[in-house]
């Protein structure tokens, strides 16, 4: 999936900085059809998850666009939110705590990434 990624590189960069955080991890993930016994999917996208956590993940990964989907809700303090990280977007619909999504481009946004998914995590 990373080769169709320009950013492929800062990418990787935000995956190597969020799993070295105390208790995270990437996963597959199990798809709404996932039959008992069948392993995580890697297909698609991964969720990065703070172990323990009965949250789930604190950001889903897309590697092949660089979008990253985090479980920090709008509705409380969009202003902070888009204040931090200019270039995030808010997710009208789907569930209501994964509204906030950046896309990894370069290293400006790569940052903004890091600093949203910090706060995301710190919150699961």
């Amino acid at each position: 999936m990373l080769t169709r990624n320009p950013a492929a590189e800062q990418f990787v960069s935000f995956l190597e900085e969020t799993t070295s955080w105390p208790n995270a991890a990437l996963h597959g993930v199990k798809r709404k059809t996932h039959q008992e016994g069948e392993p995580l999917d890697y297909s698609d996208y991964l969720r990065l998850r703070r172990q323990g956590s009965q949250l789930g993940g604190f950001a889903y990964v897309y590697a092949d666009t660089g979008v990253v989907n985090l479980r920090l809700n709008y509705d409380s303090d969009a202003a902070t939110l888009l204040g931090i990280a200019p270039d995030a977007y808010l997710v009208p619909k789907g569930h209501r705590a994964y509204r906030v999504s950046v896309q990894i481009t370069d290293e400006n946004t790569l940052r903004q990434a890091l600093e949203l998914a910090e706060m995301a995590y710190k919150l699961t």
